[in-house]
């Protein structure tokens, strides 16, 4: 697999950091491990230049991932719109990470749409849509992450990694890649979670932090969701779950309680594709996709849930009830079924 950034693109990088002080760190709605764990590291190797650099969020993120270095100084516009615009306003240059379209920022897409200031973009998803001076995009790449430890090693940014940035890199990497058990067949990937690893990471201490951190309630929801909640359809090779409004009053649900549910029935020896919907009491249906081998999920969420991601995990929305929602899924099951044979 080979990353090779395009020389012109590092010298105009080299060049956006070197001639500006004031940056904005941006991400996708529901920030992710990837999202989060790419826009600390970034941050933090800006600081240590001497630049002023804020990430700003549409929402909130799971609190399982506070303890990296600068996560808690994050901005979020659900709770701080009135700074975050005034911020934007003064930057010199717009950092965008793990988004291929501004829409995916939601509430601060309008925000950054008339922000005028020269653009980076570091992302690994398919289809890029954000104009920028300064694009790195290899949707091949198994996250954002790696594909910033590349950015920062060909701009000479490398004497900046340390021990807290290279935490944060290993995170992105570990949580969108499923502990490596997906998108990470190429030796690369491994190249670079060893050369994090010789920073002291503790990676022990960041799967603790990360995947040992659930209540009793979410416990609970987890056993209800895959009991009660999941409709296996062999016919298709697929299946379903929800997560409705009663489930999260029942088992007091907080941000990031569904981490990994998705994943769960893949381990089903004739399922190829899954979804998971939640529902919202204001808002969409979000919808979460993984599949198997060659069945493309970010195409079906592109096709029914104006959504899109990786080849074998995606994610979509449906402006609708749960119960539409599912039946726009089992039609596009059934459109879809001969490549889920």
């Amino acid at each position: 697999m080979d990353f090779t950034i395009e020389p012109q693109i590092v010298e105009k990088i080299q060049k956006l950091i070197a001639d500006n002080q004031v940056f904005a760190i941006t991400s996708h709605y529901n920030s992710d491990g990837d999202a989060l764990g790419s826009s600390t590291a970034f941050a933090e190797i800006l600081r240590q230049m001497g630049k002023t650099v804020k990430i700003v969020l549409p929402n909130d993120y799971p609190s399982f991932f506070r303890w990296m270095n600068g996560a808690r100084e994050i901005l979020t516009f659900d709770r701080n719109s009135k700074e975050i615009r005034e911020y934007v306003k003064n930057i010199d240059v717009l950092i965008c990470l793990d988004i291929n379209e501004l829409t995916r920022t939601e509430a601060l897409e309008p925000i950054f749409s008339e922000c005028t200031k020269p653009r980076i973009v570091v992302d690994h998803h398919i289809n890029l849509q954000i104009d920028a001076e300064a694009p790195v995009s290899f949707h091949e790449a198994s996250s954002t992450c790696e594909l910033l430890y590349h950015v920062l090693v060909a701009c000479g940014f490398e004497n900046y990694i340390d021990k807290s940035v290279a935490e944060s890199l290993y995170t992105g990497i570990m949580t969108d890649t499923g502990r490596l058990d997906y998108s990470s067949n190429y030796p690369e990937v491994y190249y670079v979670m060893g050369n994090l690893l010789r920073y002291n990471v503790n990676k022990s201490f960041i799967h603790e932090k990360i995947n040992q951190v659930y209540s009793y309630d979410r416990f609970s929801l987890q056993a209800t969701v895959m009991k009660e909640n999941f409709v296996y359809l062999p016919e298709y090779h697929a299946g379903y779950m929800t997560i409705t409004n009663q489930n999260k009053k029942d088992y007091n649900f907080q941000l990031g309680d569904s981490e990994g549910f998705v994943n769960m029935p893949l381990c089903m020896r004739d399922l190829k594709f899954v979804a998971m919907f939640t529902e919202y009491e204001k808002g969409p249906v979000k919808a979460s996709f993984r599949s198997k081998g060659k069945f493309p999920a970010n195409e079906f969420a592109g096709d029914y849930f104006n959504g899109g991601g990786h080849f074998n995990a995606a994610g979509g929305k449906y402006q609708g009830t749960l119960s539409e929602a599912i039946e726009v899924f089992r039609k596009g099951l059934e459109d879809y079924k001969e490549k889920l044979q």
